[in-house]
């Protein structure tokens, strides 16, 4: 189900995204609803210790976001605001959370991820619903390293070249499994910044576009040793199966 009025801005870090949502916001009478950066209390102590903190602090983004979210759909659907514009939504937690489970290092063990993606099926899949239109802002991962340098947030400044060039794979594939599902996209290069008058223009164009939304396509649950698992499971079976054929001839060519 889609929130007529509820566009979200998706984007690796760096890219300019609560900018947009506050020029957006105003072009359209939108609400604004930002990331709470200075609100979050282990955002600071997770790039001190990935280990300790990641798990809990997707935990905590959960929650906030599906409080933010619940709120200002329910403001939507009574009347008291014409619409938001979100910087980053509720559906791009996954990103992360996967990010920190497939890291060298397994910042995020398999059962916490595991466990991260049943609170997000039932407090998520179940309960809310999709922006009417989804704007992903793309740009090279080297852009956003200069652009992080740049705001200067000291806890942001230890973020690798490499991890940004994961983050951006991660979003690439987060895209096409919203488009996949039928959700508007809107994919916006973003290494210069157009007029806003333009960003309005494209946004009024893809809102009325037909949607096909089907189903929400989760990241797979797979670990890298259940798939391992699953391909020897199917290695075996495919091989019990050849060697009841191979009986199966035998007998016929006996009798």
């Amino acid at each position: 189900m889609f929130a007529e009025g509820y566009i979200g801005i998706a984007g690796t870090i760096g890219v300019g995204k609560s900018t947009l949502t506050m020029d957006l916001a105003r072009a359209l009478n939108f609400e604004p609803i930002l990331e709470e950066v200075d609100g979050n209390p282990y955002l600071e102590s997770f790039y001190g210790n990935m280990h300790q903190y990641g798990t809990m602090m997707q935990v905590w983004l959960l929650n906030h976001r599906f409080r933010q979210h619940r709120e200002f759909v329910t403001r939507i659907s009574l009347g008291r605001i014409r619409g938001v514009v979100q910087d980053r939504t509720i559906w791009e937690d996954t990103i992360f959370a996967r990010m920190l489970n497939e890291h060298p290092d397994k910042i995020i063990s398999d059962l916490d991820y595991n466990t991260y993606l049943d609170l997000f099926d039932n407090m998520v899949l179940r309960e809310l619903v999709f922006p009417q239109l989804l704007i992903y802002l793309d740009i090279k991962p080297e852009t956003a390293v200069e652009r992080i340098k740049k705001r200067g947030r000291g806890m942001e400044q230890t973020i690798s070249l490499d991890y940004l060039r994961m983050l951006k794979a991660n979003y690439d594939q987060f895209v096409g499994e919203m488009q996949e599902a039928g959700v508007r996209v809107l994919r916006l290069p973003w290494e210069n910044f157009p007029p806003i008058s333009e960003v309005v223009r494209m946004v009024h164009e893809y809102s009325l576009r037909p949607s096909s939304f089907t189903k929400w396509v989760r990241p797979l649950r797979h670990t890298k040793d259940q798939e391992r698992m699953e391909r020897e499971r199917r290695e075996r079976d495919t091989a019990a199966a050849l060697r009841a054929a191979a009986t199966t001839d035998a007998q016929r060519t006996a009798a």
